[in-house]
């Protein structure tokens, strides 16, 4: 029986002279017409949202923080793949080449380099700096934050992200508890003010000395940078990008370890025999064959040199399942691809046969703009430290005679990527040149190149070949025809 709309919408009080409209009228005419957001109708199809809100730091309270950290470390610490991507992504973000500026720029080199060793940089001694810049974005991303503190003989700590925290026991005397947040204490508009740093007891050959994260100091926010991952504004502490993706990262681990197991399982009970009719081959019918020398009954023999002493009319097989099935290959590919993603990883890097030509450059190019962001933030941080380092030396009165602090200004120039296709894309980059849409800098920093030192470089080597008598030009063939020549002119003198 069909209703007409007039009367379904008189029922329920949609115009038509009605009155007012009770609440359940209004559910039903929005239910009918859509009135309103969708995303926020519970139509019972899906879990509705909790309708909390609340700040990052909140979300993830101090146990809750402590067991994502454990998890992600140990996944990192355990699976080949989350290393890799981990190591890919610092290969893009951290990696980059000094170049100093200005009239006082061999000066400034020399002292990068002095200052930039570990024995002048980290406060341990361990690390180089490039190595712990490295680490720090490693750390970031692993544990979501980690400090770089400042000594005042020109050295810097690591504080690892877990020993910034507040002490079992509370705050230190003095400090606010209201105003302590994961171990940051802040102001009323949140800005960090100062660090809680905790210690852990000391590691021996004979296991750790003392209790765990014990309150050793407070650092003034001054003293200290935290290298963090922010999401939000209000975000007083950073969080793992590896968070999203851990569980996913923890299904493809135990996956691919069920899928050896089975494989072993495979090989270990995989053999089947097969046992003929006792009564169609015999003694008597086969008498005369070469069957009647055979050892009858003789048992199978797996160990040693692995022979199969069969009795007549058996068969051996082994069972084969082509584990993993190609369903499950392709399950476990969308799994990483999906991993990748928390940190804008292609899955063509993880699979390299995986795209043609365009696609893996259409993928380099969209990850490197991805990438942009993150390396700008670790060449902020190298910023910041030269700064305080050459305020240091400044101070010390290392320093070169009549210099201002203006004279000094430096480049850190990205590692460059090989080319894909060299052919297409230097044919490219020059049409571009020509067109004057770019210039020689630019293509050389983009290849992680100093356009300077290769013009210099090439000036060496030609005044070296004209030397020598040899010609510069390099087209085929050109330096054996010069050598020819020159040849020919010696001969004719």
């Amino acid at each position: 029986m069909s209703v007409q709309l007039s009367e379904l919408t008189s029922s329920i009080g949609f115009g038509y002279g009605q009155g007012g409209s009770t609440g359940t009228q209004l559910a039903a005419r929005a239910e009918l017409f859509g009135f309103g957001y969708d995303a926020v109708s519970n139509k019972g199809r899906r879990k509705p949202p909790d309708g909390v809100l609340r700040s990052e730091d909140a979300e993830l309270n101090r146990t809750e923080r402590r067991k994502l950290t454990s998890g992600t470390r140990d996944i990192h610490r355990n699976f080949a793949i989350a290393q890799w991507m981990i190591r890919k992504h610092l290969d893009y973000v951290t990696t980059f080449r000094f170049q100093p500026k200005g009239p006082h720029a061999d000066w400034l080199a020399a002292k990068v380099r002095e200052w930039s060793k570990p024995e002048h940089f980290d406060i341990a001694g361990r690390h180089h700096r490039r190595m712990f810049f490295r680490l720090l974005e490693a750390r970031r991303i692993i544990d979501g934050d980690c400090g770089m503190a400042k000594i005042l003989t020109g050295h810097v700590q690591a504080i690892e992200g877990d020993r910034i925290c507040t002490p079992y026991g509370g705050p230190p005397p003095g400090v606010p508890i209201d105003r302590v947040i994961h171990g940051v204490q802040v102001n009323d508009v949140g800005k960090a003010e100062a660090y809680s740093i905790c210690k852990r007891g000391r590691v021996t050959d004979w296991g750790q000395q003392g209790i765990d994260l014990k309150f050793e100091r407070m650092i003034p926010a001054q003293h200290m940078w935290l290298h963090a991952r922010f999401d939000r504004f209000d975000q007083v502490r950073g969080i793992s990008p590896i968070a999203c993706a851990l569980n996913d990262l923890r299904d493809t681990y135990e996956s691919l370890e069920y899928i050896r197991m089975r494989m072993k399982l495979q090989q270990l009970f995989g053999l089947v025999l097969y046992r003929g009719d006792p009564q169609s081959i015999t003694r008597e019918s086969d008498a005369e064959s070469d069957y009647e020398t055979q050892n009858y009954g003789e048992t199978i023999r797996l160990n040693g040199t692995k022979i199969l002493d069969l009795d007549i009319g058996d068969r051996a097989e082994f069972l084969e399942s082509k584990a993993p099935a190609n369903e499950t290959q392709q399950f476990i590919d969308q799994l990483v691809g999906i991993t990748l993603k928390c940190l804008d990883i292609p899955f063509s890097f993880f699979k390299e046969n995986f795209s043609n030509y365009s696609g893996s450059r259409q993928a380099l190019l969209q990850y490197e703009q991805s990438a942009s962001h993150t390396r700008s933030e670790n060449i902020d941080l190298s910023d910041d430290w030269l700064d305080w380092r050459l305020g240091i030396a400044e101070l010390q009165g290392d320093w070169p005679e009549g210099a201002r602090r203006s004279d000094f200004w430096w480049l850190w120039i990205p590692a460059g990527m090989p080319w894909i296709d060299p052919l297409k894309e230097i044919s490219a980059e020059v049409e571009a040149l020509n067109a004057q849409l770019t210039s020689r800098q630019r293509i050389c920093r983009e290849r992680g190149q100093d356009f300077y030192q290769v013009a210099d470089e090439l000036k060496e080597e030609r005044d070296y070949l004209e030397s020598i008598g040899l010609t510069t030009d390099t087209t085929p063939n050109a330096d054996l025809n010069s050598a020819l020549l020159a040849a020919g002119a010696r001969d004719d003198a």
